[in-house]
């Protein structure tokens, strides 16, 4: 019997979290899987973004009144208003225990309420899929009974930024990066204190002071959100036209992230998994969520000289740890929650974790 699986998409990168840990079940035959997304999703991109990744969708008020043998979620966000089965959330990586979610939603209260969900996750085969231990130590500390209900399960997004490494070429390739030219990739996280929010004119910097380089560009995909792809584009339009590439939200964060030489940015994920793959790294400003010995670039002089001063971590180990518990395991535990979860018989190996595919990159835009 096919098992029909719920895909629930937030926010574009969420739904990135959602299609990775999606990659070690849609292929097998057993298995449909159909998504949908909340109403307030409308206008954030999500559509598009399901659409470019030719995903089977369905309406919401349909996906509220049907039953699933699973629902997947990167956020707690309305699943309580689903149909019943068991659930499958993915809360993202988090510094120091935390539990981030959609912007204005609390994750750690969110997840509470989903166990308390009938057929939610106090659904006995349900599973709050956690990336290291240190989220379940405290998951289990604030919610008595937790316990039974989460499985470390590393993360699927490392795993797979891992696997997409021996394709850096190609990457560059489609950065349309020359051969012998380095690439900067500028990362910026979300909310105003990110590099974005707080240091813009660090772009114009970059593309003046570092002539035969690409600096590259990648925003959160909350800040094209919030901001609009008018705005964001109509605010560097000038330093585009110097040669900045910008990556559109939609295109997966971890081709610029390989492609790089060295990596400029800020609290947002991206720098931690930069450092984790050992690429060269240094702070647009001082944060206190990046532990590791990453260096912060002086505003005051010049930047050429300090970017030919970086070299990679002594150890990226720290940076590992901050992301996974489980490193490279992360397709292994998700096959056996979802086997468990929907009364699949056991599927053995998991198929080969699979490198991010190419994009088409734009690289000029109209506004």
């Amino acid at each position: 019997m096919r098992r029909v699986v719920l895909a629930v998409v937030h926010t574009v990168a969420s739904g990135r979290r959602v299609l990775d840990a999606l990659s070690v079940i849609e292929s097998e035959p057993e298995v449909q899987v159909v998504f949908t997304s909340p109403p307030d999703a409308v206008g954030s991109g999500v559509e598009e973004f399901l659409d470019k990744e030719a995903a089977l969708t369905i309406p919401w008020r349909d996906a509220a009144d049907g039953r699933f043998d699973l629902v997947v979620a990167a956020s707690s966000r309305a699943v309580g208003d689903l149909g019943g089965g068991p659930v499958l959330l993915l809360p993202d990586v988090a510094p120091r225990g935390a539990f981030p979610d959609v912007p204005g939603y609390d994750g750690l209260g969110g997840i509470m309420q989903a166990l308390r969900r009938p057929c939610g996750t106090a659904h006995p085969l349900s599973v709050v899929a956690l990336a290291h231990r240190e989220q379940h130590r405290l998951l289990c500390d604030l919610c008595p009974g937790a316990s039974r209900h989460t499985v470390v399960a590393g993360d699927m997004g490392f795993d797979r930024l891992v696997a997409s490494l021996p394709h850096r070429t190609h990457y560059r390739t489609a950065l349309g990066a020359g051969a012998a030219g380095r690439v900067v990739l500028v990362s910026s996280g979300r909310g105003p204190q990110s590099l974005f929010g707080r240091s813009p004119e660090l772009l114009d910097r970059l593309v003046t002071e570092l002539p035969g380089h690409l600096v590259v560009c990648h925003l959160h995909p909350d800040v094209w959100d919030v901001h609009g792809h008018r705005q964001i584009l109509s605010w560097t339009s000038a330093v585009r036209r110097a040669g900045l590439v910008m990556i559109p939200p939609d295109v997966d964060w971890r081709i610029p992230l390989v492609a790089a030489d060295l990596v400029i940015g800020d609290h947002g994920p991206v720098t931690t998994y930069a450092a984790a793959v050992g690429k060269p790294v240094a702070l647009a400003l001082p944060t206190p969520l990046v532990t590791t010995a990453i260096p912060v670039l002086n505003p005051s002089q010049p930047l050429r000289d300090q970017i030919d001063e970086l070299a990679p971590p002594v150890t990226a180990q720290a940076a590992i740890d901050r992301v996974t518990s489980m490193p490279h395991r992360a397709a292994t535990v998700l096959r056996t929650t979802y086997s468990r979860a929907m009364r699949l018989p056991d599927l053995g190996a998991p198929p080969v974790c699979r490198p991010v595919p190419v994009d088409r990159f734009i690289t000029s835009w109209s506004v």
